[in-house]
């Protein structure tokens, strides 16, 4: 009867331990990253009782002990459940979720933390905190893309892109029905003749009858300031073999002043920075670019007029000493072929143009082909300075900023960290954890990679407590100690009635 009260009351423990771990998931239900606790009862080591010896079967080897009586319950383990919990959406684009495995890594500065709870929110310094005020850690991006170190993800609300200078300008269109528009200087350099009707002293450099399209470019200085210039397109006669066209890329050129502060007349070619000559196959592919720019500034003579230089196998311009690419499509992977000393040397023979050997026509080259509907565009790298205008965060954690020159650069990265054994986590309150030797190896990668969960912005994982399974839990519970109190009173009342058979 004493074993029945020691049985009895160990049921009464364990099950209060259990009402207690249930009316926490309970409690917890509506908590952000919360996840469930369940509790694992064993029983209390068998006592053999005496003089009963054991009973064998007839196989060897293998005996069922029938003296054995339990002595009760006891919690063997209070365990977590790191189950997903869903999602819901909210407004902030610092509420971040983890959709699968993986914590987010916090800090006070001292120690370091994991969490599912991704609430946060940024505070005066833009740093990026949960509501406590622990720092969510990240990887700083650099210009290039390369990960910083390790540190508090931090981004300024004010913050600037630098400006970049215009590299490289990438020009599409298609001159199907382009007419032969100039005439200047026909009969003895016809792919030169816009060249030789420029007049930049003139209010319009080129008369508007003198030219069949034209399209304006945008580009940067190494300060951000832009430079506007424009390329002019005019047919070049065309035979069985291909279309010529011939084009003229100039710059606004600045008013000159003299020593005395006053205007210098401009001469007749400045602001021209290359002339050349695209040429199609009869089927409208653009097959070779012949490019030239000036050796003298100013000058029209075409002896002064070079083969351009190549970069990555397209010709460069220079404007004002930075140097940019100029790309119709095509390029010259071995360099140029059977190029002239100057423009002057070509004539009208287009086989003395200068070639680009072997070429490939990318899905954004120039075309002379019949379309109905073709939208000419043109592409450039460079960019002013930016404002910081907005951020967003993508599925592999990438803050990115949206900045008012349009420009998007990624900011920081935010890693998701894994364990061998997240289930040896210790739970520290708070929505925290902390990694305890047992966790056995911390894996810290890039989100939605490998084994690793992706995040979520504008949402929040709730808690993975199933209120209807605590529910059952609960009453099973309550049931399980009624009927153990009701053990120790009859245990109680047998013994007293033992007591009373003395007396």
């Amino acid at each position: 009867m004493n074993s029945s009260l020691y049985i009895g009351a160990t049921g009464m423990k364990g099950l209060a331990q259990g009402m207690q771990v249930t009316t926490n998931n309970l409690a917890n239900v509506s908590t952000i990253g919360y996840k469930q606790q369940q509790v694992l009862f064993s029983e209390i080591f068998p006592q053999d009782q005496a003089n009963n010896g054991e009973w064998w079967n007839n196989q060897e080897e293998s005996r069922v002990a029938v003296g054995q009586v339990g002595m009760g319950l006891q919690v063997e383990a209070v365990r977590t459940i790191f189950t997903q919990g869903g999602l819901e959406s909210t407004n902030s684009v610092t509420d971040l979720a983890i959709d699968g495995k993986g914590y987010f890594q916090v800090t006070d500065g001292n120690r370091t933390f994991y969490t599912r709870a991704g609430d946060f929110h940024t505070d005066e310094e833009g740093v990026w905190r949960t509501p406590t005020g622990l720092a969510l850690n990240g990887y700083k991006l650099n210009p290039d893309g390369s990960q910083g170190e390790l540190q508090p993800v931090q981004i300024d609300r004010f913050s600037t892109l630098a400006p970049q200078a215009t590299s490289s300008i990438g020009v599409t269109a298609n001159f199907s029905n382009i007419q032969d528009n100039a005439k200047a200087g026909e009969e003895e350099s016809p792919y030169f003749s816009l060249l030789n009707l420029y007049d930049a002293s003139n209010s319009r450099v080129l008369p508007d009858d003198s030219y069949a399209k034209s399209m304006q470019i945008t580009a940067y200085d190494a300060e951000g300031n832009p430079r506007q210039l424009t390329a002019y397109f005019d047919g070049a006669g065309s035979d069985p073999s291909g279309k010529n066209v011939e084009f003229v890329i100039a710059s606004a050129s600045a008013i000159a002043v003299n020593e005395n502060g006053e205007a210098i007349p401009p001469q007749a070619g400045d602001g021209l920075v290359m002339s050349g000559v695209l040429q199609f196959d009869a089927s409208g592919k653009l097959v070779n670019v012949a490019a030239f720019t000036p050796s003298q500034a100013g000058s029209k003579n075409l002896e002064d007029w070079n083969v351009a230089q190549l970069e990555n196998g397209l010709p460069v311009i220079s404007l004002d000493g930075n140097s940019m690419t100029i790309d119709f499509g095509v390029s010259a992977a071995d360099g140029w072929q059977n190029a002239p000393a100057n423009a002057a040397q070509v004539g009208k023979d287009a086989k003395l143009l200068p070639g680009m050997g072997e070429t490939t026509a990318g899905n954004s080259a120039c075309t002379a082909v019949n379309a109905s509907a073709f939208n000419d565009s043109i592409r450039q790298n460079g960019y002013a300075e930016g404002v910081l205008n907005n951020i967003s965060v993508n599925q592999n954690g990438i803050i990115q900023g949206q900045f008012s020159n349009g420009q998007t650069a990624d900011l920081w990265q935010i890693p998701v960290c894994t364990f061998t054994s997240e289930y040896n986590l210790y739970r520290e309150g708070g929505n925290l954890f902390t990694a305890t030797e047992e966790c056995g190896e911390m894996i810290m990668g890039m989100a939605d990679t490998e084994n690793l969960g992706s995040i979520k912005a504008y949402n929040i994982e709730n808690s993975n407590v199933d209120m209807a399974q605590e529910m059952v839990s609960m009453i099973l519970t309550q049931r399980g100690f009624q009927s153990n109190s009701k053990v120790v009173t009859t245990a109680d009342e047998m013994l007293r009635k033992a007591m009373e058979l003395k007396r």
